[in-house]
């Protein structure tokens, strides 16, 4: 009952089923069986190529898991509050969201979880539902119809969700630590940002910043651990900030890349880079460019006025 009491309070579907949880979602009963039983044979393995070489795995639902993670993020996962140093997979927090804080601060520490999806375990998924108020049989249910393998999924429909739940103790932590510090703190998925206008102080605090990482169970990818100061541009998320600039914009030189694949589909008609085929694609990266530098998407839409001109 305390528990049925604690998630009426929050506005969340109680159950204490698989029959109860099928009826909850509208989907039979033997259906809800089967992807709790044999869950992992319903996923489509692909693999992504990353910049260094490498490829990270995929995990694709298929399309009636899918819904049935879309019903438990609508349902459970939207209704919950992720901390304020989160800022991707949230409605309203764009990568801006991520970057603004650190605009105006001159030395950067910036870090990156290795292998993060994966690395979250069925066990911390079951935890987190347990702590929102469900039974161990109900919280059993939701970690195994939104993990694979043991695991959480990168290509699961809940997994950016509960990724940020999971990091909840891990931001708290870390703000905790870094606001004593005059330090400023955000986290954009497996990407952490550390800024401060005191060198020292970020370089001394970088220490205990990896031992609370590594006591979250997440390990650190050390290849893109990095100290950025004043003298270094500074390129986070794909965004730069420079000594002439104190925010974080698309920067010079990929402006001039746009241009110019700008200036060929609208005068020339030809798109020679392999990532914007078309004046769709093209589109698509000025509303890109709207969210996170206004500033260059005027001018940027500006000289596409010009061009339709000539």
């Amino acid at each position: 009952m305390i528990n049925k009491y604690i998630l009426q309070i929050h506005g969340l579907p109680y159950f204490n089923n698989s029959s109860e949880l099928a009826d909850l979602i509208h989907i039979d009963y033997s259906r809800m069986q089967l992807y709790i039983e044999k869950g992992f044979r319903f996923y489509k393995k692909c693999y992504i190529p990353k910049k260094d070489g490498s490829f990270r795995e995929i995990y694709q639902p298929c399309k009636e898991l899918k819904a049935i993670q879309a019903w438990i993020l609508r349902n459970i996962l939207d209704l919950l509050i992720p901390s304020n140093q989160a800022s991707a997979y949230i409605k309203g927090r764009t990568i801006q969201y991520h970057l603004r804080p650190h605009n105006n601060f001159r030395y950067f520490y910036c870090i990156d979880i290795d292998n993060f999806f994966p690395s979250i375990k069925s066990d911390r998924v079951k935890k987190l539902f347990e702590n929102i108020g469900y039974s161990s049989e109900a919280a059993y249910l939701l970690t195994v119809l939104t993990t694979c393998n043991g695991f959480l999924p990168q290509g699961g429909v809940t997994s950016p969700s509960l990724s940020n739940f999971i990091c909840l103790s891990l931001d708290k932590r870390l703000y905790g630590l870094t606001s004593r510090r005059n330090i400023t703190f955000t986290r954009y998925a497996d990407d952490m940002v550390f800024s401060s206008n005191n060198r020292n102080e970020l370089n001394k605090t970088s220490t205990t910043i990896k031992k609370i990482v590594n006591d979250e169970k997440f390990k650190l990818n050390d290849v893109k651990t990095r100290f950025i100061g004043p003298k270094k541009q500074c390129k986070i998320t794909g965004l730069v900030k420079d000594t002439s600039n104190p925010e974080f914009r698309i920067g010079r030189k990929k402006k001039r890349i746009m241009r110019s694949i700008i200036f060929n589909a609208y005068v020339n008609g030809v798109f020679l880079d392999s990532k914007y085929k078309s004046i769709h694609s093209i589109t698509g990266w000025l509303s890109y460019l709207k969210s996170v530098d206004y500033k260059s998407y005027q001018q940027l839409l500006q000289y596409i006025d010009r061009l339709k001109k000539i």
